[in-house]
């Protein structure tokens, strides 16, 4: 039973890995990551296959890390937002206060439909605060991941 489970496994990383360099795996994790928390809700999975197709990358690797980081993607929303919002008072002096507004519903339709929109570009700029950063760590830290744990993997199925 053992074998059979070692054998799927090395057959499941040999799939996700096929003709990617540590590198490119790195690259496809941290690309995979930082675009499937982008906050605009639909938008995540075209974003990675544009980003997988211009960098080469492995669309099915990029894409499961999409869809797996796709619950923090709702959970980062509202930091998101809170983020935009602080960066938005910190550049300029007004501090608007979209959601209450939404919530309220005392305004007319477009009124509503610019204060989303409102909302959401101030999570995108929230996003776009912290992306660069983020996608830089995660992709160093699975990059030294992928250089250590790849190179036994492949010497073992050379073997």
């Amino acid at each position: 039973m053992n074998n059979v489970y070692n054998n799927f496994k090395s057959k499941i990383l040999t799939i996700f890995t096929y003709g990617l360099t540590p590198y490119q795996l790195a690259l496809t994790v941290s690309l995979g990551v930082t675009f499937g928390l982008f906050p605009f809700i639909g938008v995540t999975s075209i974003l990675c296959f544009v980003f997988a197709f211009i960098f080469r990358l492995n669309v099915v690797v990029i894409q499961l890390v999409n869809w797996i980081v796709a619950p923090l993607q709702l959970l980062m929303l509202v930091p998101f937002y809170q983020l935009g919002q602080f960066v938005n008072t910190f550049f300029t002096d007004t501090k608007t206060k979209t959601i209450e507004k939404v919530a309220a519903l005392k305004e007319s339709f477009f009124d509503s439909v610019f204060n989303i929109i409102n909302s959401q570009l101030s999570a995108i700029i929230g996003w776009a605060f912290i992306c660069i950063p983020f996608a830089l760590t995660v992709h160093f830290a699975s990059l030294f991941f992928y250089k250590k744990h790849l190179n036994k993997k492949a010497s073992r199925i050379i073997v």
